[in-house]
């Protein structure tokens, strides 16, 4: 009979990093208050399939929750496991852009560095959910999706925002003064 070992990190490692993280987060994005945060993104030019600002405290946590599981995952599993240190790597700079994300888009009020940091977000996601697919653990994939899923979708809405829209800190003019196609852009109220 094979005897198992306990894994060295537990889901309170999880929990504890996972609350840690967002207070960061929230630390990074809090200079200007959640109300002034959803004006701000609800007064950009933003196409039709943006989903209001209520939506990203739902969306993000449970991003956050299936990633810190499978950080958890990849911290357990043996040193030799396929692409381990590489999914390990992305991690990082999935987290690193969590925290820094308020920065860039709210507190600098960049649209274009929104749109860099989707992006990465986007391909970081990806390259984590095509790695974990390589690994041979047929569960660590799950942990990427939902982030991957979400990327992807919110890739479209940055670049549509980033285009559209006037960029406060690299003092830029909206690249596409109107609407590619008028339909496809959400009505904003009148200031």
């Amino acid at each position: 009979m094979k005897a198992t070992t306990a894994p060295r990190y537990r889901w309170w490692h999880g929990a504890l990093f996972l609350g840690g993280i967002t207070a960061v987060g929230a630390l990074t994005a809090g200079r200007r208050k959640s109300r002034e945060r959803d004006k701000f993104y609800e007064s950009e030019k933003l196409p039709v399939w943006a989903p209001p600002a209520v939506t990203f405290p739902i969306i993000w946590p449970l991003n956050n929750l299936a990633l810190t599981w499978g950080g958890l995952r990849l911290l357990n599993a043996p040193r030799n496991l396929p692409h381990r240190r590489e999914l390990l790597a992305l991690q990082a700079v999935l987290w690193v852009d969590f925290v820094t994300y308020g920065i860039a888009y709210f507190g600098l009020r960049s649209p274009v560095l929104s749109a860099v940091w989707t992006l990465t977000d986007t391909a970081a996601s990806v390259a984590s959910l095509v790695l974990a697919r390589r690994t041979g653990d047929d569960k660590l994939p799950n942990a990427y999706l939902p982030i991957t899923a979400w990327t992807c979708f919110a890739s479209t809405i940055a670049a549509y925002d980033a285009l559209r829209n006037p960029d406060h800190f690299l003092g830029t003019s909206a690249l596409l003064t109107e609407p590619p196609v008028p339909a496809l852009e959400k009505v904003t109220p009148a200031s």
